[in-house]
């Protein structure tokens, strides 16, 4: 395959994976009548199992177990896996509640910050440098959020707590780098205990449960799982082909679509400073995006030139 074929398949695969994943905004409002820690169960319980079939279609059953029995014998990095499985178990229910009870937009906000707290956990915990712009960023990002802790007098935890744990998850994922398939596989593996205990409990409390999960229901509930991992391997057969500032560029479809899905289709209401905490957050945006986009293009020119 030409480098441009590969280039347009990993355009292909990065976009149908955003895609999904803003998507499935609308998807968790089909589920909004089932608990989100009940959802989040069957999501990682379906997730997990997906995962075992792709994997076993590919081959790469044997390296799995392979990884899984190398992080049983080392306590360190296996705790780091357990941590950065909690904060993406949170991160998902915190998400799915979000869209039930009606707060796509907070959900959205703590979505675009994300990127400027993977920057701050940079900035804090790897030593990386950020020149004046990456501090603008952040400052009118601060603002935002600051804007509307004032105004309504509460701090908005929802779309920081979104933040935090896609953050902690990021930084546990830089300390232990794993193939996104076998990693994601991994992870899930470590919290279907917690899974499977839910919905033994859930099963068990929930008189006619067995009725009110038939049919279209159920399916929902499995496809959950499938459309949770489609798009990772998806994005990781894009990321394999593209330039990381293309990447930079489509994780923004997803805090987009869920902004448009929650004024358009949901009809969630905004008020004035809400849209100005907001505009203070796109601008931090395009400032960082602006940013990674010269720092890139500056590194070729400075590749180049040393050839």
């Amino acid at each position: 395959m030409n480098s441009l074929s590969d280039r347009r398949l990993g355009i292909i695969y990065t976009f149908s994976a955003f895609s999904i994943w803003g998507f499935l905004t609308v998807y968790w409002k089909w589920l909004a009548a089932i608990p989100s820690w009940v959802v989040l169960a069957h999501r990682i319980l379906w997730a997990f199992i997906f995962m075992l079939l792709v994997i076993a279609l590919r081959g790469q059953f044997r390296g799995l177990c392979m990884k899984t029995v190398w992080l049983i014998h080392q306590p360190k990095q296996l705790l780091v896996v357990f941590a950065g499985s909690l904060a993406i178990s949170a991160n998902w229910m915190l998400y799915v509640w979000a869209v039930g009870h009606q707060h796509v937009l907070d959900a959205s906000l703590g979505l675009f910050m994300i990127p400027l707290v993977s920057m701050l956990i940079g900035i804090l915990f790897f030593k990386e440098r950020s020149d004046a712009w990456g501090w603008l960023s952040l400052a009118l990002a601060f603002t935002g959020v600051l804007l509307v802790t004032v105004h309504f007098g509460v701090v908005p935890w929802l779309a920081l707590s979104l933040a935090a744990t896609s953050g902690m998850y990021s930084f546990c994922k830089k300390i232990i780098q794993l193939d996104a398939l076998i990693g994601m596989s991994i992870e899930t593996l470590l919290i279907i205990p917690i899974a499977v205990v839910v919905l033994t409990v859930h099963t068990y409390a929930t008189p006619g449960l067995q009725t009110a999960f038939s049919g279209t229901t159920a399916l929902l509930l499995i496809g959950a799982g499938i459309l949770t991992a489609l798009p990772l391997i998806w994005f990781a057969e894009g990321a394999k082909r593209i330039p990381l500032t293309m990447i930079g560029f489509f994780q923004y479809m997803t805090p987009s679509s869920a902004f448009l899905i929650g004024v358009f289709l949901f009809h969630e209401s905004m008020d004035r400073i809400q849209f100005l905490s907001f505009l203070f957050i796109w601008c931090a945006i395009c400032i960082y995006a602006w940013r990674e986009v010269s720092r890139n293009a500056a590194g070729k020119r400075s590749a180049h030139a040393s050839l």
